[in-house]
């Protein structure tokens, strides 16, 4: 039987990688996205999705169902950036954000279940970010859904092991994906943030322009799906985010903060 596995954010960057990396090794992707996408190419099939909307998540799962009755993995990689002061961040923006990245991913994870239960071993990955392990300035909002995230994602492993289901979290660093045009801005920008801002958007900008490219995440989540005991989490970055991550479990907490307020030029 072909294995059938579910993808989200499926129109560009690390999403379309993953989709094209799958079909071209015999895997049937179902690709999923917000965006409409117009495209004929074997091995998948796309249909337009909106993950904060429970009902088109449950729609798609019941068409998996009727012609498949099982699924092989579940790759989450919908998700939104989001950059700004959280001074100035509303409710709004933060709920924006939570919606697609946190409850998107739940209610993927929580219809797929009981058809990844029905193969005899399957997957779920979650895309999060090494933003996730630390509090990075003017990405606040977005850091907290990424660590909300893995939360949700550690705790769900315990409770799905037992199915023959494997969660798994991949971290990568930067990558160089559309996220600098899509990137959403918090509504408003106080005059007290704005040269520094302005600064470190530029940074950040600039950082994923020169980050790793998506088929290097598509071609690891390609082995992990072949592996008979994946670990809980991956982490794909250069070798100067990991040994931020590094220097974070070993440092004092305030030291570590003033290394990465010097890496952004905050006095």
């Amino acid at each position: 039987m072909e294995k059938v596995v579910f993808i989200t954010g499926a129109s560009s960057g690390i999403g379309k990688a993953i989709s094209e990396e799958l079909a071209d090794n015999g895997f049937l992707v179902y690709a999923a996205s917000r965006s409409i996408i117009h495209s004929e190419r074997r091995g998948i099939i796309f249909s337009s999705l909106d993950v904060t909307a429970e009902s088109e998540v449950k729609r798609c799962m019941n068409e998996i169902r009727q012609k498949h009755g099982e699924l092989f993995a579940v790759i989450n990689c919908a998700g939104l950036g989001m950059i700004g002061a959280l001074e100035d961040t509303t409710p709004q923006d933060m709920r924006v954000l939570f919606e697609t990245n946190v409850l998107g991913v739940h209610h993927v994870c929580r219809h797929s279940i009981p058809l990844l239960r029905n193969s005899r071993k399957s997957y779920i990955i979650n895309i999060s970010s090494m933003a996730a392990q630390m509090g990075l300035p003017y990405r606040g909002a977005y850091c907290s859904s990424k660590f909300a995230l893995e939360g949700y994602s550690e705790a769900l492993s315990q409770e799905v092991r037992s199915d023959g289901i494997y969660v798994v979290i991949i971290e990568p660093g930067d990558v160089r994906t559309s996220i600098n045009v899509n990137r959403k801005m918090v509504s408003a920008k106080s005059e007290n943030h704005s040269e520094l801002f302005n600064k470190i958007n530029e940074q950040v900008n600039d950082e994923v322009d020169r980050g790793m490219c998506p088929k290097e995440i598509a071609s690891e989540v390609h082995r992990i799906l072949n592996m008979n005991s994946p670990r809980l989490r991956y982490r794909l970055a250069p070798a100067k985010a990991k040994l931020a991550y590094m220097l974070k479990r070993f440092l004092p907490d305030r030291i570590f903060e003033s290394v990465l307020m010097r890496h952004y030029g905050i006095k």
